[in-house]
């Protein structure tokens, strides 16, 4: 997912001192001093975002977290993709905030999205195993909602905990074209997506709720083909673009990596959004409300969390 969320640095929440540490290692533990941060943004609807890590391995060309705050004041010195500094102790901040919010009446009016400036399941996750953590702080004081936003199949370590929420979670899966050429270009330290439809389908078939995430819409086969492989894998569809989903009018993706890199593939204006929007279109016709565009698509099922709890 490609959403930053800044958090001001401060003493008391731990940041100001990932700040002035200096990172001995690309993977250098940083101690979190909160876990859920308020959201507001791209993410308006949710209450808040929850980051196990800082930074992401995976180093997507298009990410639009390299353009932000987040990247420039918490690399520890290193380019985007580089690193992914642990946020030690999280899940123990998490369970001690769930715990307040239960005992003031909150837990149900909660709408979490983990994670929207990093992965949660990158290759780090296998060793600190921060997510799963969390994930045991949610399965013992439930949130409204959850949503867990990836793109690795390491999440089918966790369907046990994923299970255990019901449906007050679902597992939001990247799946931003069905071209292997197109996901080696652009995000070639990602898993296949041959490994991600199968991680989809293990996902359904495990009865967890399931919503692909086609963030940014990269250039894909056929419209019939693509769309046809979105209907039959998800209970959801979210389709983006660049231009949409970046949070200001495609500005960040134009001082990324893309443009040069469309422009050296052949792929046309990657400011366009004809492709992207007929695929939209076509899921409309055959799913109806269970496909969303861009930002409205993404904070539909926080918003019948938020608005019933508020009624």
């Amino acid at each position: 997912m490609h959403w930053p969320i800044f958090v001001r640095p401060t003493a008391g929440n731990g940041i100001l001192l990932a700040m002035t540490t200096s990172a001995q290692s690309s993977h250098a533990p940083r101690p979190a001093r909160t876990a859920l941060n308020p959201t507001g943004g791209f993410l308006k609807g949710f209450t808040h975002s929850l980051q196990p890590y800082i930074g992401c391995r995976f180093g997507c060309a298009y990410c639009y977290v390299q353009e932000s705050n987040v990247h420039r004041f918490f690399n520890g010195g290193f380019a985007w993709g580089d690193y992914a500094f642990p946020r030690q102790g999280v899940a123990e901040r998490l369970a001690v905030e769930l715990a307040r919010d239960r005992r003031k009446g909150r837990l149900d009016s909660l709408a979490i999205f983990c994670s929207s400036s990093t992965d949660p399941y990158q290759g780090a996750e296998r060793e600190w195993a921060l997510t799963r953590g969390c994930l045991e702080a949610f399965v013992a004081a439930p949130p409204g909602l959850l949503v867990m936003q990836t793109r690795s199949p390491l999440v089918e370590r966790d369907f046990d905990l994923l299970a255990g929420l019901g449906e007050r979670c679902w597992l939001s899966m990247t799946l931003e074209t069905d071209r292997e050429d197109v996901r080696q270009a652009l995000t070639p330290h990602c898993p296949s997506i041959a490994r991600r439809l199968a991680t989809i389908r293990a996902a359904r078939s495990a009865g967890l709720n399931v919503q692909v995430a086609v963030s940014p819409c990269l250039p894909y086969t056929a419209l019939d083909d693509f769309g046809g492989l979105l209907v039959e894998l998800g209970q959801r569809v979210v389709v983006d673009s660049y231009a949409s989903g970046d949070g200001q009018g495609g500005k960040r993706t134009a001082r990324t990596s893309i443009p040069d890199e469309y422009t050296r593939l052949g792929w046309g204006d990657w400011r366009a959004e004809e492709a992207a929007r007929s695929l939209y279109g076509w899921l409309h016709e055959r799913m109806g409300a269970r496909v969303g565009w861009s930002q409205a698509g993404f904070t539909h099922l926080a918003h019948r969390v938020t608005t019933e709890t508020t009624d």
